[in-house]
């Protein structure tokens, strides 16, 4: 099979991969087999980036026998701000939901309710108190967050 890209087609999955790429190796360095197969083929994309006149964005490196985008393409691509926004988005939908989850447990363990038995009672109870934190966090950020076991700064030295 042969694809042919424009020069804009080739640039914007570069963007794309790297997107998946960061995904994949943000929170854990470990290369699974897994992974490795997302690896080779984001590799042999890169290999097209000087041939696509992307040189500048994409170097081979020798010694680790891998391309790797360079300095000048991690400042300047789009792709940072698509993750930072992605980052802040799942962070405030991931607090919402455990901490809508543990009030959920919480009225179970306090006989308030019974546990909900399928998904539709699940979201019909977990609704009102998911709007309540994002109406909170959308006011206040996290000023009004605190820990019960408060850690002060000088507890840290």
């Amino acid at each position: 099979m042969k694809i042919e890209l424009s020069k804009d087609e080739y640039r914007n999955l570069l963007d794309l991969l790297y997107m998946g790429e960061w995904m994949l190796d943000a929170h854990d360095d470990v290369q699974d087999s897994k992974k490795q197969k997302y690896g080779i083929a984001i590799q042999k994309f890169y290999s097209y980036a000087k041939e696509m006149g992307f040189e500048n964005l994409i170097i081979y490196d020798e010694e680790l026998e891998q391309y790797f985008p360079t300095r000048e393409y991690e400042d300047k691509t789009t792709s940072r701000k698509y993750i930072d926004e992605y980052d802040n988005d799942s962070f405030w939908d991931e607090l919402v939901s455990r901490l809508m989850e543990r009030d959920i447990q919480k009225m179970i363990i306090n006989g308030l309710i019974k546990p909900p038995t399928t998904g539709e009672e699940r979201l019909r109870i977990g609704h009102p108190i998911e709007t309540k934190y994002y109406d909170e966090f959308e006011k206040n950020g996290l000023d009004n967050v605190v820990i019960k076991n408060d850690i002060s700064l000088n507890q840290i030295n």
